[in-house]
């Protein structure tokens, strides 16, 4: 039995029955109050790890009570709406006063179970319900109740507490960096820094120090990571000679002695071992991340999640970006079950963000679905037709050898546009000077040539 203690208040005792069965059943401890006044005593004999709370309760509703426990800086714990009566946007509303989720009655048992096993999650991870009116970063969760999904939780759980460095492996739009950001917030050191290396400060800094003639500025990066994550992207955009000046600083006795988990992305399907084979990705490096190594399933993997990932989603960009609440019908649920998803998690976010910018009905039904990936993807061969004549074959090197390779064409492009004034490119690139002439070095590109060349 987990043990986790849940208080369920709602004004109808059926429901109050119906939710203690089944969560006793799943091995939770279970109290339940029908108003206010009995959730307060309640709260006040024993702080619940998680509370579901009904919106409409005579006297004293849902949403009324939720802000008093904020302006009584009660003790912390997570609070679930439960809305009867389709007022989604009440319950949006309850979201931005600390709840966690919401779920609408009549209440779907898999939706139950699936939002309070993430709210225990998250009380775990010591998340604390910010005040009334504070904004919250959502933490970043992995949807589905697959036998995939699950087995997949099942390795982030296994890993989360331990120091072995952990990397990503998948598809594009799968789920990578999502599953890092989990695996950060549900381990050791949930509360501790993530420092990512592909954000443009980071990044900058990361390449300043791989060029530098010692190692003290590498260290200076991990030191900024100590108790919490370093997140390296993915390991295939290092060149073989920045890998091992990575491995050299690692091996430095300070190194060894700071708190840091390292993680990482590989772009899929293969994994390190392939990597290696190829020679893109030396031994030393692929041996430090071998026991920490994740697969990231891509969608069609696990298609009948799809349901879950519709809702997931559609809740999030509703209540993060103002888009309005749309419903997908269980015909258009079905048909898009049955996509193949090349884009996996990113392009279904991608349509439903789509769908709801775009529609004015309530409902979405498997024509609008239809359309819309029709023209997700007409976006897509759009932006391939844009690529210059003769860098077709792009597609088919690396990500990092098809990346340096426009990136050489393109500043060499406008170094000769633009006469070799290294000032007007950094401006025109949206880079600093310093950072420029780094990529220039990199790419063996000279500017006083460039300036020659040009007419």
């Amino acid at each position: 039995m987990s043990g986790e203690y849940i208080l369920v208040v709602d004004d109808e005792p059926e429901i109050r029955r119906l939710l203690q069965e089944i969560l006793e059943d799943e091995g939770y401890r279970v109290m339940v109050a029908a108003n206010a006044a009995q959730a307060r005593a309640a709260v006040r004999r024993q702080v619940p790890d998680l509370v579901l709370l009904d919106i409409w309760m005579p006297e004293e509703d849902g949403v009324t009570l939720l802000k008093s426990w904020n302006v009584e800086k009660q003790p912390a714990f997570v609070v679930v709406m439960m809305s009867g009566h389709g007022t989604v946007e009440t319950a949006v509303e309850a979201t931005r006063h600390g709840a966690f989720d919401y779920i609408e009655k009549p209440i779907s048992l898999t939706r139950l179970l699936m939002t309070v096993r993430r709210g225990i999650e998250m009380g775990r991870a010591g998340r604390q319900m910010p005040p009334a009116g504070a904004s919250r970063e959502r933490a970043p969760q992995l949807v589905g109740s697959s036998a995939v999904m699950r087995a997949l939780r099942a390795r982030v759980e296994l890993l989360a507490p331990r120091h072995e460095p952990v990397v990503a492996v998948g598809e594009p739009g799968s789920g990578r960096t999502t599953l890092l950001r989990v695996l950060h917030g549900t381990g050791r050191r949930p509360g501790g820094p993530l420092v990512d290396l592909t954000e443009p400060e980071w990044a900058e800094r990361f390449d300043a120090a791989m060029e530098a003639t010692h190692l003290e500025s590498l260290l200076e990066i991990m030191r900024a990571a100590n108790g919490g994550s370093l997140y390296l992207g993915d390991l295939l955009r290092l060149s073989l000679e920045q890998q091992s000046r990575l491995c050299d600083a690692l091996e430095l006795p300070e190194a060894r002695d700071l708190d840091v988990r390292l993680m990482a992305t590989l772009l899929g399907p293969e994994g390190l071992d392939e990597a290696v084979e190829r020679g893109r990705l030396i031994g030393e490096l692929a041996a430090d991340f071998r026991t920490g190594q994740i697969r990231v399933p891509p969608l069609r993997e696990h298609v009948e999640d799809v349901p879950e990932l519709l809702q997931y989603h559609t809740d999030r960009l509703h209540q993060d970006e103002g888009l309005s609440y749309r419903h997908f019908t269980v015909a258009s649920q079905n048909f898009l079950r049955y996509h193949h998803w090349p884009g996996n998690i990113a392009e279904l976010r991608a349509l439903i963000r789509l769908v709801l910018a775009s529609g004015q009905t309530t409902e979405i039904e498997p024509a609008e679905a239809e359309e819309a990936l029709r023209s997700l993807r007409l976006q897509a061969d759009s932006a391939l037709s844009e690529v210059p004549s003769g860098y077709g074959e792009l597609f088919e090197l690396s990500l990092k050898d098809a990346r340096e390779r426009f990136e050489r064409a393109y500043l060499v492009h406008w170094l000769t546009e633009m006469g070799g004034n290294i000032s007007r490119l950094a401006e025109h690139a949206g880079v600093e000077r310093t950072h420029l002439y780094r990529k220039l070095r990199a790419l063996g590109i000279e500017p006083r040539k460039e300036r020659r060349k040009r007419p």
